[in-house]
C-alpha cells in the first residue's frame, strides 16, 4: 500500500475516532491553501488557530500532517496582547505540539514548507490530490478530533496540465455538439480514449487523442448546421412554391370572372 493511501487510511480514522469522541471542539482554523500544486515545486503557506482553550480541554495536543515532502513546520504561539510566547521548528510528514492553558496562548500559527510530492497515480476525474494538511486536537488517552483537513490539492506536472486543459476543451466541444443534436459516437470514443491515455500517465497520447475528439465534435456540429439550413432553404422554397399557386390560382379566377362580366 502505497504512503499517499496510508495517509487517508489514518486521516479516515481519526475522523471515525472523533466521532466517537464527540469532543467539544471550538477551534478555530484558516489557511490559504492552493487548489492545485506543481510537482517538484515548493508550497509555503501559514495556518492559523484562535481560541484553542475555548473548548473543555485545558490541555491538549496540535497533531499535523501532510503528504508534502522536504516539510518544515514552524509552530509560534502568541498571549491576548499579540507577544510571543513561543517559536519551534519541527521537521518531518507530522508534528505534535503541546498546548497549555497556563501559558496564556490565545493563538497559534503553523507555518508549513514543503516540495509537492511526485504523482504515483495520475486520474482525470476524479482528478488525483494529495493532502497538504491536517490537523487534529488531541487529548489525553488517545482520543481525537479533526480541527481542519485540506485534503483535495491536485497536484500536476507541465505535461499533465497540458493534457487536462485539452481534454477540458474537448469535453466542451463533444457537449457543445450533443446539445445540438449532432451524431458525436466517434468523437464521444476519442475523449474517452484520451481519459484513459491521462490515466495512463501517457500525456502526449491524450492531447492528441483529445484534438481529434475536439476536430470530430466541430466537424459534427457544422454538420448539423448546414443540414439544418438546408432544410430551413427548403422549406422556404416549398413556402414560395405553394405562395406562388395561390397568387396563380388567385389571378386567374379574376381573369375568368372579368371575361364573364
Amino acid at each position: 500500500m502505497n504512503s499517499s493511501r496510508c495517509s487517508k487510511l489514518a486521516l479516515a480514522a481519526l475522523v471515525l475516532l472523533a466521532t466517537a469522541a464527540g469532543g467539544a471542539l471550538a477551534v478555530d482554523a484558516s489557511g490559504d491553501v492552493p487548489q492545485s500544486a506543481e510537482v517538484g515545486a515548493k508550497q509555503e503557506t501559514q495556518f492559523a488557530f484562535t481560541d484553542p482553550f475555548s473548548g473543555q480541554y485545558n490541555e491538549w495536543t496540535l497533531r499535523g500532517e501532510t503528504e508534502l515532502t522536504d516539510v518544515t513546520w514552524v509552530v509560534t504561539t502568541y498571549d491576548n496582547t499579540g507577544a510571543q510566547v513561543d517559536k519551534r521548528v519541527l521537521n518531518g510528514r507530522s508534528f505534535d505540539y503541546d498546548l497549555e492553558a497556563s501559558e496564556g496562548v490565545t493563538r497559534v500559527t503553523v507555518d508549513l514548507t514543503g516540495t509537492t510530492p511526485p504523482v504515483e497515480r495520475w486520474s482525470y476525474e476524479p482528478a488525483q490530490s494529495i493532502t497538504y494538511a491536517a490537523f487534529t486536537q488531541a487529548q489525553p488517552g488517545g482520543s481525537a478530533t479533526v480541527i481542519e483537513t485540506w485534503d483535495d490539492v491536485r497536484p500536476y506536472t507541465e505535461a499533465s496540465q497540458s493534457a487536462r486543459t485539452e481534454i477540458e476543451q474537448s469535453e466542451s466541444a463533444v457537449e457543445s455538439a450533443a446539445a445540438s443534436g449532432a451524431g458525436i459516437g466517434d468523437a464521444r470514443d476519442l475523449l474517452q480514449n484520451a481519459k484513459s491515455a491521462y490515466n495512463a500517465g501517457n500525456f502526449d497520447n491524450a492531447v492528441s487523442l483529445a484534438n481529434q475528439a475536439e476536430s470530430r465534435a466541430d466537424a459534427a456540429s457544422s454538420s448539423q448546421r448546414t443540414q439544418r439550413w438546408a432544410l430551413i432553404g427548403g422549406g422556404v422554397v416549398v413556402l414560395l412554391v405553394i405562395l406562388g399557386g395561390i397568387v396563380w390560382w388567385y389571378l386567374n379566377q379574376r381573369d375568368t370572372y372579368d371575361r364573364l362580366g
